[in-house]
């Protein structure tokens, strides 16, 4: 997890916590019946909607005591954490975490599948090979004469 979220060891701690905090809500096979550790302690299925990538980018709402007219209304942080259900632990580009339930995700969005780079390529662009001799032909060199 924290690999792929290229965030840093820095944050192992935090996602040693995330790691068992979705652990105990996965079905376990040393509990009788495959339920989970957290079914046997609350006696109810645990929600799973609320879990996200870990490392994902996410906006915060700005709170409206700290928010000024012409502020954003809302700041670019990553996951690295869940408080309860439905309260999420963040960090900031300045590494302050918060904690908040104001939040959208952009988990198609972390930075190993963040490539800018595009995989597309326009035929002009490329040369081709001849099947037959195993040469390369320019654009020019086939067009006719």
């Amino acid at each position: 997890m924290l690999r792929d979220s290229d965030l840093g060891k820095d944050l192992w701690g935090k996602a040693l916590l995330t790691h068992v905090y979705i652990c105990n809500c996965c079905p376990s096979s040393t509990l009788p019946g495959n339920i989970t550790p957290y079914e046997k302690v609350f006696g109810h299925v645990p929600s799973i909607i609320h879990l996200c990538v870990f490392g994902s980018k996410c906006f915060i709402k700005v709170s409206d005591e700290t928010w000024l007219k012409l502020d954003d209304k809302a700041k670019e942080c990553r996951l690295i954490g869940y408080e309860r259900a439905s309260i999420y632990v963040v960090i900031d580009s300045n590494w302050k975490k918060s904690h908040s339930c104001n939040i959208i995700f952009m988990e198609s969005q972390t930075s190993r599948n963040d490539n800018t780079e595009s995989h597309f390529e326009f035929p002009s662009q490329t040369s081709e090979t001849n099947d037959t001799n195993n040469t390369q032909t320019d654009a020019k060199d086939r067009a006719p004469r």
